[in-house]
């Protein structure tokens, strides 16, 4: 994909910490318009002060992407002040410790409405928003996990049952999306970043009590920032980054 400042447009869900706000980060430094989805305004507020000195500019914009009616707005305003979308980074994920003797069946559903059906819906509505206003070129990029691709057997960090199940759906979700694009022969990318084990809020504590190698939001931020990059014939579909010796 070409870059040429602000007439490029990227929506980053789960914009204020870890790989979001890292991805919104580097991309304004890059001269993009980045609208950042998240559920605290405050933090997102707080991020586009930050970043109001940089070539490019950060649109803060309240979604909890689980309420429909919500991302109905936020496509709406969208629509109405930037236009239309290049790039759609959706990272907002959720993990909590739940399993077959653990939790509750809602900490499932939570999960799955976050990392799967709140996905999918902004993915549709970013997707039609790109087919009205006519760009065939542009580029959806899922934030995977490397357990969506293999079940763990040892798991070096905390993730559940539920989370790793949802990462394995978005899997097939990404294969799906790609094969009905590559059905209506766009050129829409699609492409599917795994990280392994990252230095975020998440896994902070964890990390103090059991110190490891880690990758850092902006590793991962840097990888999405190359598939982005790569001539507009050539696809990175799959990309899979992991700390220094993770097994």
């Amino acid at each position: 994909m070409e870059w040429s400042g602000l007439d490029k447009v990227a929506v980053v869900t789960g914009a204020t910490s870890g790989i979001g706000k890292a991805i919104v980060e580097l991309l304004v430094l890059k001269g993009l318009k980045v609208i950042g989805l998240a559920h605290h305004i405050d933090k997102l507020n707080a991020l586009a002060e930050e970043l109001k000195s940089k070539p490019g500019k950060m649109l803060p914009l309240q979604c909890d992407l689980t309420n429909q009616n919500e991302v109905m707005k936020a496509i709406e305003w969208i629509e109405k002040n930037v236009g239309s979308v290049n790039i759609l980074i959706n990272n907002a994920a959720l993990n909590l410790d739940t399993g077959f003797f653990t939790g509750e069946i809602e900490d499932w559903e939570k999960i799955f409405d976050l990392n799967i059906l709140g996905l999918t819906y902004i993915t549709k509505e970013i997707l039609k928003l790109m087919k009205k206003k006519g760009i065939d070129n542009g580029c959806i990029v899922n934030v995977n996990d490397i357990f969506g691709l293999k079940v763990p057997i040892n798991s070096e960090r905390p993730a559940s049952p539920a989370y790793i199940c949802s990462k394995f759906a978005l899997t097939a979700l990404t294969e799906c999306l790609r094969l009905e694009l590559a059905q209506l022969e766009s050129n829409i990318k699609v492409i599917s970043i795994s990280p392994g084990l990252i230095e975020t809020e998440m896994t902070q504590q964890w990390l103090k009590e059991n110190p490891r190698l880690a990758l850092q939001p902006k590793d991962v931020a840097d990888a999405i920032l190359f598939t982005l990059q790569t001539p507009e014939n050539v696809l990175v579909k799959d990309l899979i980054i992991t700390p220094l010796r993770e097994i």
